[in-house]
This record gives C-alpha cells, sequence and structure tokens, in this order.
C-alpha cells in the first residue's frame, strides 16, 4: 500500500516529491520529512510514513527526530554569530576566552583549530562511563586533557568533545549555555523548531531511531576498534539514546531534535547573503570565513573523507551537497542539512529508519540530486 505524503510541493520541484516516494516505494523507508527552501520560500516540505517499524502511528507535522551530529553544525553556528558580534576571534587561543583550557601544552591552540576538529582532542583519557551526563565535569577534563597527539595533524572528527568545546566558548563569552544561546538566539528569531534540551512536551513529538543493517556507517563504521574511545564518556545503556534523559540533557555534539524544514530554516541564512526572511544573522565576511576549508582528507581514525570547514562540512562525495560552495552538516543515519548561496537553496532531510548505503546514503543522496534535477 503506498504511503500517504503530506505537505506542499512546488509543482517546479516535483522530481523531490517522486523522490521522496521513491524512498518509501524502493528503499525501504519508514517515516520522513524533507525541506527545501529558495530564498525565504518554502518550496518544498514533505512529510509521510510512521512512528515505528510497526507502521500504525503516522509521522505528521509536528513530529521532531534526533539528528544526531547536524547538532554539531547548529552548535558551531552559535560560535559564528558571536564572530558576526565581534564577541569571538577565530585566531585567538581558546584559553584567551577559556584560561583552565590552555592547560596540559594546550595554551596556543587557536578557535580556528578547535572548531575545525584540529585540536587533537578527540580521545579524553581520563574519561569515564557516564561523563557526558555531567556537562561542566566533562568540559573540566577536555580542558585538563593533553592533546592525543601535536595539533593540526592526523586530523580526525571529534565525535564526543568538539561540541562541548564550541559550547563551553559560547558560554564563556555569552554567559549563557549553548543550549539556551541556540534556543533564544537562532532556533527563535528563524522560527526554527530545533531543540537542544528538550522538555516534556518536545519529547511527546519526537519519533525514535530504527535501525538498518544496510546503513554502513552505524554498523562499524561509526563505532569500531579504531574510534570506540571516542565514545566512552557515554553511560554503558546500549539505548541511552532513546530515553528522556538523553533528550533533556542537550548532548552539544548529537542531542538535537528537529524536523527537515527546521533545519531548512536554520540554514536558509548560509543561502542568502546572512538572512532569512526579515532576520539577519551573518554578514558577508563571516559567511565568507565559516565556509573556508580547513583541511580534507581521509579521517585519521574513521578513515572517512572529510573535508572540513569552520564546524560546518563542505561538499564531498562522503557528504554530498552536490556542487561545490554548497556548506552544511550531516549526522550519522542519514540526517544533513546544507547551504547552497549560488542557488540561495537550503535542504534539510530528517528520517527515523537509518539511511542504506555508505555516507549519508541512498535516500538523502536521492533527494539532493533531485533538488538539482528541479532547478536546471
Amino acid at each position: 500500500m503506498p504511503v500517504t505524503i503530506s505537505g506542499q510541493c512546488d509543482p517546479k520541484f516535483q522530481a523531490v516529491r517522486d523522490a521522496f516516494a521513491r524512498n518509501f516505494d524502493e528503499s525501504g523507508e519508514i517515516g520522513a520529512r524533507v525541506a527545501v527552501i529558495v530564498e525565504s520560500e518554502t518550496v518544498v516540505d514533505l512529510w509521510g510514513g510512521h512512528l515505528a517499524a510497526d507502521k500504525q502511528a503516522l509521522w505528521n507535522k509536528n513530529t521532531l527526530v534526533n539528528c544526531m551530529s547536524v547538532t554539531k553544525g547548529v552548535v558551531a553556528l552559535a560560535a559564528h554569530l558571536l564572530h558576526e558580534r565581534g564577541m569571538l576571534d577565530y585566531d585567538k587561543p581558546v584559553a584567551h576566552y577559556w584560561p583552565e583550557f590552555g592547560a596540559a601544552g594546550k595554551e596556543e591552540i587557536t578557535v580556528r583549530v578547535a572548531m575545525s576538529h584540529q585540536a587533537s582532542l578527540a580521545i579524553i583519557d581520563g574519561a569515564l562511563a557516564g561523563d557526558i551526563v555531567d556537562g561542566d565535569k566533562f568540559v573540566a577534563k577536555i580542558a585538563a586533557q593533553k592533546p592525543n597527539w601535536t595539533p593540526c595533524t592526523n586530523e580526525t572528527y571529534h565525535s564526543v568533545t568538539i561540541g562541548y568545546i564550541t559550547g563551553e566558548l559560547v558560554r564563556r563569552i555569552d554567559g549563557r549555555t549553548i543550549q539556551s544561546f541556540i534556543r533564544e538566539e537562532i532556533a527563535a528569531p528563524l522560527e526554527a523548531d530545533f531543540y537542544l534540551g528538550c522538555t516534556d512536551d518536545e519529547i511527546a513529538r519526537v519519533t525514535h531511531h530504527i535501525p538498518n543493517p544496510a546503513n554502513e556507517l552505524m554498523n562499524g563504521g561509526l563505532i569500531n576498534e579504531n574510534t570506540m574511545a571516542q565514545f566512552k564518556p557515554f553511560p554503558e545503556d546500549p539505548l541511552f539514546m532513546q530515553t528522556p534523559e538523553y533528550l533533556k540533557l542537550g548532548f552539544p555534539s548529537g542531542g538535537g531534535v528537529a524536523h527537515a524544514e527546521a533545519l531548512a530554516r536554520l540554514f536558509a541564512p548560509l543561502a542568502n547573503d546572512g538572512a532569512y526572511k526579515a532576520t539577519k544573522l551573518f554578514g558577508h565576511d563571516t559567511l565568507g570565513l565559516m565556509g573556508q576549508e580547513q583541511w580534507r582528507h581521509a579521517d585519521y581514525l574513521f578513515g572517512n573523507d572529510f573535508r572540513v570547514a569552520l564546524g560546518l562540512l563542505l561538499n564531498t562525495p562522503f557528504n554530498n551537497w552536490h556542487r561545490e560552495g554548497n556548506i552544511g552538516t550531516a549526522g550519522a543515519g542519514g540526517f544533513c542539512a546544507f547551504a547552497d548561496p549560488e542557488n540561495r537553496l537550503s535542504f534539510g532531510y530528517t528520517p527515523n529508519r537509518h539511511t542504506n548505503g555508505a555516507g549519508l546514503g541512498d535516500e538523502p543522496n536521492r533527494l539532493i540530486e533531485s533538488v538539482y534535477t528541479s532547478i536546471r
């Protein structure tokens, strides 16, 4: 029985609707949402499918999902907003804003190095299971940590620590937690349904992840013998990320919840000279700096081809934003958002079942390609 697809789609983007339907018909999609914003107009906002594998309750307009490491990119936007306001200099040492960070030989590590996963703090030697639940304690351990190797060598994606590092910079400068700053300074002005640290009402809207053996990243690519030390600070409960405690925590490296339209709103300013509708967040100079490539090569621990900007990801076959100049953020399982400044377009995709294949996965890649078919 065909899945009912709800929402809106400009006729010019019929290819996106067709691709969205194919994901259910041919790829086993359970529930998902996709959105495209061009300038300030939402030209695609489609959702369909179900909240769980039993296919009883329907995905609806208010459904949210934990979008994993997409969160890292949103946390980076908070730091970029402080730069825009003249409060954060990318080339000053992190310790200028956070003195404790200067311990153990880290006094010269700059904000630029730290935000681009080059500070060599992916693994915290003294980490204990459950440390991420106490943010203050974990941040103190990061500050005390000696670099795993010489900074700016052997670059690797800082799966767990990067959100705490960037988030603590924001807190030290602004005074608010990263969770409050994002809610008040980014999500609220853009009217984006994104939450880092949920209330009970928001938790009631969250659909849980559905594992997929065909997702390469979630079945050995993310946690393996080379990378598992990064994840030691997580509680030992393998289902912790499905609990209300996790959603309330606001884990700054992966705890954000949203839907696709909210993600497209968050990235719309990056596609439209720093603004979405009447909300101006970034100027030309900040936009140019945030998109500068900092490194590109096979990740030292994960092995994937990474192309890293300041807290954000540039286009590669692994993180497919389709074209040079696009900039975005991605989460294991297929969650993604990106901006295309040339076409003044932003995109978001949020499934509940993990995608098929490598990188972002077959389903978002199909949708992204259909977007560009539509605008040719």
